[in-house]
């Protein structure tokens, strides 16, 4: 589980129906058994923090899961698996849970990296990530125009892949390096061509594509390579994933590639991305 865009506001939403008003009775966990757990504030302060408040709101982000407990903001970042459960008993392994007054609880496991962060509301939060995540216009903004898309584009980004432009430094909030995948395989560019090689109309169609792919992937409840807080898939079928890169490409048929790029997998077509 990696969360990006479709994930955030998909398992925000799930939030919103299962612990929005629930009253917290106790936090636990173990916060010191995985090093790529990354803690913001004291965890074993958590409990003392939050015990006998309430959830009051969760917030729609990109890259974050944040929920607001009264005067207490708590926030998941990157592999943070959340998963929500009833009527069943507390699993052993968790690096955070938040057990409320009706018996139910959240549990939140890491997968390769997890970032958790614990602020005063009042107070914000001074991690540079978050800041940016505030105040940086992100796709499903109104301001997200193409012209704004475009004004992106200068002597630096000029020179990155496409991969590197939608995928890195949160230039693109919410994009990573899993949906990038299928953004660039709908606008018909390979994820290793530089910008500044791209056309106007290119450039047009792989806005288009951004705003498209990613607006599907949330209305069918995220990728079905990542999991929600039932533990089920996400609806969106990926074209191009860790699920799918073994079949042929579905518009040419041909074999699809896979190699190492940037720190990750990229999945693509050489016959359809040019």
């Amino acid at each position: 589980m990696m969360i990006e865009l479709p994930e955030a506001i998909s398992i925000a939403a799930d939030l919103r129906k299962t612990i929005l008003n629930k009253k917290i009775i106790q936090v636990g966990g173990q916060f010191t058994g995985h090093k790529f757990t990354f803690y913001e504030g004291d965890p074993n302060q958590y409990n003392q923090l939050l015990t006998g408040k309430t959830v009051t709101n969760i917030i729609d982000r990109h890259f974050y899961i944040e929920i607001v407990i009264e005067d207490y903001t708590l926030l998941f970042r990157d592999g943070a698996n959340l998963r929500y459960c009833q009527d069943q008993s507390l699993p052993k392994k968790s690096k955070l849970q938040l057990i409320f007054d009706d018996g139910s609880y959240l549990n939140m496991t890491t997968s390769m990296y997890a970032a958790i962060g614990l602020f005063k509301t009042a107070d914000g939060c001074n991690n540079p990530y978050y800041q940016h995540e505030l105040y940086t216009i992100g796709p499903l903004h109104p301001d997200f125009t193409y012209d704004y898309f475009k004004s992106l584009l200068n002597e630096h980004t000029l020179k990155l892949s496409t991969k590197a432009f939608l995928a890195t430094d949160q230039r693109i909030l919410g994009v990573g390096n899993g949906t990038v995948q299928d953004i660039l395989f709908n606008a018909r560019i390979h994820p290793k061509r530089k910008m500044k090689t791209l056309s106007e109309d290119e450039l047009r169609f792989l806005y288009e594509s951004l705003l498209s792919t990613l607006n599907t992937m949330i209305a069918l409840h995220g990728r079905d390579t990542e999991k929600d807080i039932f533990n089920q898939p996400g609806g969106y079928p990926t074209i191009l994933s860790k699920n799918t890169y073994k079949n042929p490409c579905p518009v040419c048929h041909q074999p699809l590639c896979k190699e190492q790029y940037l720190g990750g997998s990229i999945y693509y077509c050489v016959h359809c991305q040019i």
